[in-house]
């Protein structure tokens, strides 16, 4: 009795203090970069080069820049940039320059006529790049003609700060291909891809036979492999380097605790080597890994690797939204952000319409499958294994405590936002999506999370997923899910292989005996299982457990692809010698 009021007390002072560390996340510091503002530069040069702007790391070149004007956008306004400038730029500047060339006379559209040209550079750095339409806007006197690069889908066009509506605008592409676009009532221009935006855009407008307008637009564009992708991964890296060091730890000291209790080690299974050598078998397992690596892709690179963006889909999954690369918006912002999401309409819609779809046809299939921080944790998972550690089996009790801390880790998601906190400061998407795609964000809290979410899925499969607040909500539908997982109680033989598979640890898969309807297909769906197929694969009984989509079965227990798993290689006959 006594233990188990210390155990409540030492519980609920574990809770408080996670919760007070969420809500400071932000300074607990795991890695802190300059502000972006702080480390960049700007170079003006005159070598006769089209006037525009290129970036090399943090330095920002001006190509052209002779007998130029630059600005700066700034939170008062626009200001001139002065010389000395260059290496320090304003303190309160919003991530926007534009450099503007007047008293040009030339022919540009070869009609005979010289017109007057006015040619305007434009760029906006990483950081100004999200879903505000007017961050990034001059909309001044100085610069006429500007385009606004717009929620990372259009670009709404102003001529004297005003939108320029029903308007053919001549846009080059960097490779100099030429399109004409017509700007539609709202003044704005879709349809190009985002592939050519990185690439930097050209834009031409002629108000009338005497004058011309021309902007080139180039926004700060990663690219993967380089030595700015490389500075962006230094934190990640240290993660795993972190990782990798406690992992070591544990197993050291684990040898070192049975050589003292004088444990054998194939006892204790550390460091011991399964000898049985397990066939690759084609089935439900290798699609799910297939899919889990796609959706990996495009969940971080997806935008990179498709030139577009779906951002009117919210996907109910660990993705962070401060990668702008990935293909589809992050549902797990608007959940931890109620406040943004009653803001507007549009985001209620888009999120709550993109979640029942996800819920009903894919339920925690998302987590098993689609989710990246699941398929880290599998990688984990599959290294142990290939380096033969033991992991760790966790009982009811450890269990009981898991299901504990993720009712903590639920209030903290849904209700941090409210009291002044921000949950993306403590998870751990945040120190793995951005940084893989490039982009450089300082870490708090979560980047000993991640470190946390990596030991502990190296140890016990799945484990984070054990606690993850997305997958509970995500979970309380499964009634409603169109994927479910059915028991046939009389071909069940209660050797609890399921229980022993499940990453996580639903005992009720074997332990359930009858329920509604037929006992042959009763419904053992929870809303913590994640439909990885685990209880499936290991189940030798025929048919006893099988996933189900509208009732019809996608995967069932089959004794005969349980035991090729550990059938041994056919041997080659060798041929007979002849003389």
């Amino acid at each position: 009795m006594k233990n188990k009021t210390a155990g409540k007390i030492l519980f609920a002072v574990f809770a408080v203090a996670l919760c007070v560390a969420a809500y400071f996340a932000a300074d607990l510091a795991f890695f802190q970069y300059d502000d972006p503002v702080e480390r960049a530069t700007l170079s003006v040069v005159s070598d006769g080069e089209p006037l525009s702007f290129t970036y090399d790391n943090d330095a920002i070149t001006l190509h052209g820049g002779s007998n130029t004007t630059v600005y700066a956008l700034t939170y008062g306004g626009t200001s001139v940039v002065e010389d000395a400038y260059t290496e320090n730029l304003p303190s309160d500047f919003a991530g926007s320059f534009a450099a503007v060339q007047t008293g040009i006379r030339k022919d540009t559209n070869g009609d005979g006529v010289t017109e007057n040209v006015t040619r305007v550079a434009k760029t906006d750095m990483e950081y100004t790049q999200g879903y505000d339409s007017t961050a990034n806007s001059f909309l001044s006197d100085e610069i006429p003609f500007e385009v606004v690069y717009k929620d990372r889908e259009s670009f709404a066009v102003y001529y004297n700060s005003q939108p320029l509506k029903n308007t053919d605008i001549t846009v080059t592409l960097s490779d100099g291909a030429q399109k004409t676009f017509t700007t539609d009532e709202n003044g704005e221009i879709t349809g190009l891809n985002l592939n050519d935006v990185r690439s930097g855009l050209s834009f031409t407008y002629y108000p009338d036979t005497m004058n011309t307008y021309s902007i080139n637009y180039q926004v700060e564009a990663d690219t993967i492999f380089t030595t700015r992708w490389l500075s962006a991964m230094l934190p990640f890296g240290i993660i795993i380097l972190i990782s990798a060091v406690c992992i070591t730890l544990d197993v050291l000291l684990r040898k070192l605790l049975y050589k003292k209790e004088k444990l054998p080690i194939g006892k204790t299974g550390v460091m011991a080597r399964d000898k049985r050598k397990k066939r690759f078998v084609f089935g439900f397992e290798t699609i799910r890994w297939i899919v889990m690596i796609l959706s990996f892709a495009l969940l971080i690179f997806g935008s990179r690797l498709t030139g577009t963006v779906l951002s009117n889909v919210q996907l109910p999954v660990f993705a962070c939204p401060y990668n702008l690369d990935q293909l589809t918006s992050s549902g797990c912002y608007m959940l931890s952000h109620l406040d943004v999401l009653v803001s507007s309409w549009k985001e209620i819609l888009a999120f709550f319409g993109t979640f029942l779809v996800c819920a009903v046809l894919l339920g925690r299939v998302l987590c098993g499958f689609v989710c990246p921080l699941g398929f880290v944790q599998d990688v984990a998972h599959e290294a142990r294994q290939a380096l033969h550690i033991e992991g760790i089996s966790l009982n009811e009790r450890l269990y009981a405590v898991l299901r504990m801390v993720k009712w903590v880790v639920l209030i903290i998601f849904l209700g941090i936002g409210f009291v002044g906190g921000n949950f993306c400061d403590f998870c751990p998407a945040m120190a793995l999506s951005p940084v893989l795609a490039g982009f450089k964000l300082s870490l708090g809290l979560g980047g000993f999370v991640m470190v946390i979410v990596l030991v502990s899925g190296f140890f016990k499969r799945r484990c984070f997923c054990n606690v993850c607040p997305l997958g509970f909500i995500l979970g309380l539908t499964h009634k409603i899910s169109l994927f479910k997982l059915k028991k046939d109680a009389v071909a069940c033989t209660e050797c609890g292989a399921c229980y022993e598979a499940c990453p996580m640890g639903i005992k009720s898969v074997f332990t359930v005996r009858e329920g509604k309807g037929d006992v042959r297909a009763i419904d053992v769906t929870t809303s913590d299982c994640i439909m990885c197929g685990e209880c499936v694969r290991r189940c030798p009984e025929n048919n006893a457990l099988a996933i189900t989509f509208c009732g019809k079965k996608v995967y069932n227990a089959d004794r005969m692809k349980f035991m090729k798993q550990y059938a041994p290689p056919k041997r080659k006959k060798k041929g007979k010698n002849h003389e």
